[in-house]
C-alpha cells in the first residue's frame, strides 16, 4: 500500500514537472515573438499586451497551479535557476524591451540570446528532477511487482498449509471410513476452525467404531428391552379381558391372584379390602393361604396386622421375619408359625385412592426386578379400577331398582290405592245398606263395587303393560300405535295420530320415557276426561315434541298446581320428563280441552 501511495505520488509530480517544462517553453517562444515583433514596429498596445503575457507565465510557472497541476520541484538547482530567470527579466529584458519599444528600434539579440539560454538551464534542471522522480517510479513499480509475486507465492504456501492440507487430511480420514477403518484418527490442526473441525471428526470415528463394535450387544439389549415390553402389554391385555369378564369382588380378586401366582413364585397369596370407617382390612381371595391366616384376628384389624400396618403408615416395603430374634416362640407371628420368612404387599389403587393391598408370601427371599414391580403395580392399579366399576355397576343396579319400585309404588298408589279406598268406603254402606234392609242402596252399592272391581282389574293389567314394555328404536310408532289402539278400544273415543318432520331417532331410554309419559296421559283422560277426540302429535324437527289435546271437561291448571301433591300421576310424569332433560307443559280450559306438551331440546337428544 506505501508503494503504490509513493508512486501515485512521483506520478504526480512528473506531471507537475512537465507542466512546468510545458510553460517553461512558452517562456523561450514568447521572448522571440517579442523580438520579431519589435523589428517590425508593431503598436505599443501589442507589445503592452505580450509583455503582460509573459508576466503571466512566469509568475504561475513561479507560483505553481495544483489543479493542472503546474509546481516547479523544489530542488536548489531549480529555485537558483528560476530566480536568475525572474531576477534577468525583471532588470534587463523587460526594460530593454520597454526602452526599444519606445524608441522605436531593434531589440538588442545579444540579450535575447542571453535570456533564452538562461530559460533553456531552467528546462534542463526541471528535466534532471523529472529524470530522477521517473527512475525511482520504475524503480517502485518493480519492488511492486515483486511484492505481488512473493505475496501471490506466500498466498499459495499459506494456503495449502492452512486450508488444502486439512481439507485433504480430513478427505483420507473419510475414505478410511468409507472402507470400513472406523477408529481412523485424523491429526489436529493448530488452527482453531481446523482443530475443531479435526477434533469433531475424531469423535465421530470413535462413536462409529464404538458402535459397530457393540451393536450385537446393543441389537440383543434392545431386543431384550422390546420382549419385556411385550410381555408387559400382553400381560395387562390378559388380565384386563379377564377380569372383565367377572361380575363380583371376589371373583375378580380370585381370577387375579390366581395369574399373579403364575407370574410370581410365592407360596401364597391374598387380597384384602380396606375399610377405614371399621379400621378392617375385608378377605376377598386367596391361594394358598393357611387356615390360620384366612381367619386370624390379627389379619383382619389395621392395627395388629404388619400389612394393616403398612397401610396406616402408608410404608409399602417389604416385611422381613427373623425366627432367632424372637424368644419365646409365643411371640412368633401367625405368618412366621405359618413358615413363611418374607411378605411384600403392592397396594390397589384407583384415583389416588388406597382401596385394598395385595400379599405375597415367601419361604425365602425373592428379588423383585424394577420391571416386575412396575408390571405388578400396574396390574394392582387395573384391579382397582375393575373393583371400583363393580361397586359403581351394583351401585347403579340398586339405585334403577330402587327408581323403578318407587314408580311402582306411585302407579299403585295413584291406581289401585285409590280404588280400593273407594271400594272400602262401597263396603261399609253396604253393611249398612244390609243392617236397614234397603234394597235399592243395597244393590246401588253392589253395582259401585263391581264397577271399581272391574276398574282395579283394568289399572292392574294397565300397570302390568306399563312394567312389561320394552322398545327399541324401530318399534317406537309400533308401541304408539298399540296405546292408541288400546285406548279406543276401553273408551270408544276417537284418536287421531299426526307424525311431522324427519329428524334422528331418539335413545331408547328417551323413547321408553315418552311412551310411559304417553300411557299415563291417555290413562288420565280414560279415568276423568270423558273425552270423545283426542288428537295426538308428533313433531320431529330440531327439538321433539309430542302434544295430546283431548275435548274433555278439562281442569283448573291453577288449582291443580296448588295440589299436586294430591296428583301422584301427574308427579310420575314430571319425574319422567326430569329424567332425560325434558319439559312438561299442562294447558287447559274447563268444559273445553285439555292439552299436554312434551319438549325434549335439540341439545338433549343423541344423534347417532
Amino acid at each position: 500500500m506505501a508503494s503504490i501511495i509513493f508512486t501515485l505520488l512521483l506520478s504526480w509530480r512528473l506531471e507537475g514537472g512537465g507542466a512546468a517544462i510545458n510553460d517553461a517553453g512558452s517562456l523561450r517562444m514568447q521572448s522571440y515573438r517579442l523580438g520579431l515583433l519589435l523589428s517590425n514596429h508593431p503598436p505599443e498596445e501589442e507589445i503592452a499586451h505580450k509583455i503582460q503575457e509573459f508576466d503571466t507565465t512566469l509568475n504561475n510557472l513561479e507560483a505553481g497551479d495544483p489543479a493542472r497541476p503546474l509546481f516547479l520541484p523544489g530542488t536548489p538547482e531549480v529555485m537558483h535557476q528560476m530566480a536568475k530567470l525572474k531576477s534577468q527579466w525583471q532588470q534587463q529584458i523587460k526594460p530593454a524591451l520597454q526602452i526599444s519599444l519606445q524608441q522605436k528600434t531593434a531589440f538588442d539579440e545579444k540579450y535575447l540570446q542571453n535570456f533564452v539560454t538562461s530559460i533553456d538551464n531552467l528546462v534542463l534542471a526541471i528535466e534532471t528532477v523529472n529524470t530522477r522522480y521517473t527512475y525511482w517510479l520504475r524503480l517502485f513499480q518493480s519492488g511492486l511487482i515483486a511484492m505481488v509475486l512473493i505475496g501471490a507465492s506466500v498466498m499459495v504456501v499459506l494456503l495449502y498449509l492452512w486450508i488444502i492440507r486439512p481439507l485433504d487430511e480430513l478427505q483420507e480420514g473419510v475414505y478410511h471410513i468409507h472402507d470400513g477403518n472406523l477408529g481412523v484418527q485424523v491429526p489436529i490442526n493448530q488452527l482453531t476452525e481446523f482443530a475443531q473441525l479435526d477434533r469433531g471428526f475424531n469423535q465421530m470415528s470413535s462413536r462409529l467404531q464404538q458402535l459397530y463394535t457393540n451393536l450385537e450387544d446393543e441389537v440383543i439389549k434392545k431386543t431384550h428391552d422390546l420382549a419385556e415390553k411385550n410381555y408387559t402389554l400382553k400381560t395387562l391385555y390378559s388380565f384386563s379381558r379377564l377380569l372383565n369378564q367377572t361380575q363380583t369382588t371376589a371373583e375378580a380378586g380370585n381370577i387375579f391372584l390366581k395369574r399373579i401366582m403364575r407370574l410370581i413364585p410365592a407360596q401364597a397369596g391374598s387380597i384384602r379390602l380396606i375399610d377405614n370407617k371399621r379400621r378392617r382390612i375385608d378377605l376377598i381371595a386367596h391361594c394358598g393361604l393357611p387356615e390360620n391366616l384366612q381367619n386370624a384376628e390379627a389379619c383382619q384389624k389395621l392395627e395388629d396386622c404388619f400389612c394393616g400396618q403398612s397401610v396406616k403408615q402408608n410404608s409399602w416395603q417389604p416385611i422381613y421375619f427373623n425366627n432367632e430374634a424372637k424368644i419365646p416362640k409365643q411371640s412368633f407371628t401367625d405368618c412366621e408359625k405359618s413358615g413363611f420368612q418374607y411378605l411384600e404387599v403392592f397396594k390397589i389403587r384407583y384415583n389416588q385412592q388406597d382401596l385394598g393391598i395385595m400379599t405375597l408370601y415367601f419361604n425365602q427371599e425373592y428379588t423383585f426386578t424394577t420391571n416386575t414391580t412396575g408390571l405388578i403395580g400396574a396390574l394392582c392399579n387395573l384391579l382397582g379400577l375393575v373393583l371400583t366399576n363393580i361397586r359403581l355397576a351394583d351401585e347403579s343396579r340398586q339405585l334403577a331398582v330402587l327408581q323403578e319400585r318407587n314408580f311402582i309404588a306411585q302407579g299403585l298408589h295413584d291406581s289401585i290405592a285409590q280404588t280400593l279406598t273407594f271400594l272400602n268406603l262401597q263396603v261399609q254402606m253396604l253393611e249398612s245398606a244390609l243392617t236397614t234392609q234397603n234394597q235399592e242402596q243395597i244393590s246401588e252399592n253392589l253395582q259401585f263395587i263391581k264397577s271399581g272391581v272391574q276398574e282395579c282389574y283394568e289399572d292392574v293389567r294397565e300397570l302390568l303393560l306399563n312394567f312389561r314394555t320394552k322398545i327399541s328404536r324401530k318399534e317406537f310408532a309400533d308401541a304408539v300405535h298399540t296405546l292408541v289402539e288400546r285406548f279406543e278400544q276401553q273408551t270408544h273415543a276417537r284418536v287421531r295420530v299426526e307424525w311431522q318432520g324427519d329428524g334422528p331417532h331418539l335413545s331408547s331410554e328417551q323413547q321408553l320415557q315418552f311412551i310411559f309419559i304417553l300411557q299415563e296421559s291417555l290413562s288420565n283422560i280414560r279415568k276423568h276426561a270423558q273425552a270423545t277426540e283426542v288428537d295426538l302429535t308428533f313433531n320431529n324437527q330440531n327439538d321433539f315434541t309430542m302434544i295430546i289435546t283431548d275435548n274433555g271437561k278439562g281442569f283448573d291448571t291453577v288449582s291443580l298446581e296448588t295440589l299436586s301433591g294430591n296428583h301422584v300421576g301427574l308427579q310420575i310424569m314430571r319425574e319422567r320428563a326430569r329424567r332425560i332433560h325434558a319439559q312438561l307443559k299442562l294447558d287447559s280450559q274447563p268444559n273445553q280441552y285439555s292439552r299436554i306438551s312434551l319438549i325434549l331440546p335439540k341439545q338433549e337428544r343423541i344423534l347417532i
